[in-house]
């Protein structure tokens, strides 16, 4: 059977991915199913993607990651490569993956923003986020001023700079004519320029300004929204873009109330662009304020991220930028969240400068960043990364140039060329971190016959995992895991002399809590398996099937039915 493949030649629209994903349940009907998690602002579906085998179980009875992307408009590589994972899941033969199909699940919400995203790859707009107006009140204000346009019309929104000797910030580089450099007080003789974003612009009554005298005021854009700072943990109104209350958004709503849907999910992974680092929370809560292991956890799991990527880990504490989705994940709900930024031009166009420039750099190593950027631009993207500028009749200004890098295809996204493999490396991530997940099973049942009708059962319960069935002590701490239990189920005439119908077992520790305690010494065996006990009367008569039920929220749940007679 031919299946339909995932290409990479092409950032896809909201009937694209839908077609895509449609097609895969009717290929694939035994692996996946996708449903409506929810209504963009527009009404658009968006939808819940859930990957497992569900021959060896239904979704909800194995532990589980959540995955989601393109919540930022522009930010469209993230769909891709959760659709990369999406195919890997269901067409890969590597037995890891085979592993992860038949004991995990994976719950993807490939873009969560449609409506941003839909505009982005349709129009020269840039956008944040939703395409809700905000604040409110520039649903039907339009201020004076310059506004983003593409008045060239090649389909981009770019820079437009302007001579101006007197108060020009800016100059060309003599290192390069495409750079433009910062103006010292020592430059006394021009050119110098002021650089502006691509527009026209409109007067106080919303129309194309007839008089145009300097200074021009630059007009911010009416998507005002950043719904990635409009989750609970760390939210702050005065946090730009954070909408007027937490969760005010429907698709900040759609998320959340889908994680909450599944308390299963263990892991999750939040896909973002640009940088080439992992951020991880938390954004206004110091680790030395969360429990150690949960820490050391982090960084156990952000090395895997690490090795897989190459991006490194960076803590997002003290960012102003805070009411985000991996703190509220990890500081309401105990899960380890990551936030990968995906596309890492600075590291391929400079490596030896990717640590410096996570920091603020200095405007001396900023231009020679640059510099770096434009040479790898022409080396590997035969200069096509960028537009030259070009001289232009503006029909408001008079001579002006457009020029810049074509962000949007180039600094925002990978190019396609580069396309395929960014996303192999956050799915090769998402393989091990869903192999890390705490897997609890029924390891044995023995059964003995003490005297007529009375039996004697044993059973053994273990993790057999990497992490512990409460993923971390901020979970416990929470309350946002139950304790793990089992459950015996005998006919109603059997009487239970020995033993509980019910025993919460608390947590079963992953082999990973062995491990820490390994500087000086060996760590301690890890407490991973219990054993239970039960002595079991049958009457004449009565049905001998007793069922043992392990149930762990996290780790997962199974049964096992056996025959005293």
């Amino acid at each position: 059977m031919e299946f339909t493949k995932l290409k990479f030649d092409k950032y896809m629209l909201y009937d694209e991915l839908t077609a895509t994903l449609n097609a895969w349940v009717q290929e694939f009907p035994n692996f996946i199913k996708v449903e409506s998690a929810g209504k963009s602002y527009e009404g658009r579906d968006v939808w819940g993607v859930t990957v497992t085998n569900l021959a060896t179980g239904t979704p909800e009875s194995k532990p589980a990651m959540y995955i989601d992307g393109n919540i930022h408009a522009g930010e469209v590589t993230g769909s891709m490569a959760n659709l990369h994972l999406i195919y890997t899941l269901l067409t890969s033969d590597d037995p890891k993956v085979k592993k992860l199909r038949d004991t995990r699940t994976y719950y993807v919400i490939p873009r969560v923003n449609p409506d941003g995203a839909e505009l982005y790859l349709t129009t020269p707009t840039y956008l944040r986020s939703s395409v809700r107006p905000f604040p409110d009140f520039r649903k039907d204000e339009d201020p004076a001023g310059l506004h983003q346009q593409d008045i060239n019309g090649d389909g981009r929104i770019q820079l437009m700079r302007i001579r101006n000797d007197q108060h020009g910030a800016w100059k060309i580089s003599g290192e390069d004519n495409r750079m433009m450099v910062e103006r010292t007080p020592f430059d006394l003789d021009g050119p110098f320029y002021n650089i502006y974003s691509e527009g026209v612009l409109f007067d106080d009554k919303g129309q194309l300004a007839t008089e145009v005298k300097y200074p021009y005021q630059a007009v911010p854009t009416k998507y005002g929204l950043d719904l990635n700072r409009n989750f609970p943990a760390g939210y702050s109104p005065h946090t730009p873009g954070s909408g007027p209350f937490p969760l005010s958004e429907n698709e900040t709503r759609n998320q959340v109330e889908f994680i909450n849907k599944h308390p299963n999910i263990g892991g999750a992974l939040l896909y973002h662009t640009t940088g080439g680092i992992l951020f991880r929370p938390h954004s206004t809560i110091n680790d030395k304020d969360f429990p150690k292991a949960d820490i050391a956890m982090y960084h156990t799991l952000a090395d895997i991220g690490t090795q897989t990527t190459g991006y490194p880990e960076v803590c997002c504490y003290g960012d102003i930028w805070s009411g985000v989705l991996d703190d509220w994940l990890f500081e309401y709900r105990g899960v380890f969240a990551f936030t990968p930024e995906l596309w890492d031009a600075v590291g391929r166009a400079a490596p030896e400068m990717k640590k410096a420039s996570l920091e603020k750099l200095s405007k001396e190593d900023a231009n020679k960043l640059e510099l770096k950027l434009l040479e790898w631009n022409d080396r590997e993207l035969a200069g096509n990364g960028f537009s030259n500028w070009q001289e232009f009749d503006h029909p408001q200004l008079g001579k002006v140039e457009i020029g810049g890098w074509k962000s949007k295809e180039c600094r925002q996204n990978p190019p396609f060329n580069f396309l395929e493999q960014e996303c192999y490396r956050l799915t090769q991530f998402a393989i091990g971190y869903g192999l890390s997940l705490p897997e609890a099973h029924i390891d044995a049942v023995e059964v003995g016959h003490i005297s007529d009708q009375v039996y004697h059962i044993e059973a053994v319960v273990s993790n057999h995992g990497f992490m512990s069935t409460n993923i971390s002590e901020q979970a416990i701490k929470q309350k946002a895991v139950r304790p793990d239990l089992v459950r015996i189920q005998i006919a109603d005439d059997a009487i239970l002399l020995n033993g509980e119908r019910q025993t919460e077992l608390g947590y079963l520790q992953g082999y990973s809590a062995g491990q820490q305690s390994r500087y000086y010494r060996f760590g301690d065996a890890a407490v991973s398996a219990k054993r239970l006990k039960w002595t079991v009367q049958l009457p004449a008569g009565c049905n001998p099937e007793v069922q043992i039920q392990l149930i762990s929220a996290r780790g997962g749940s199974e049964t096992k039915t056996i025959q005293l007679s």
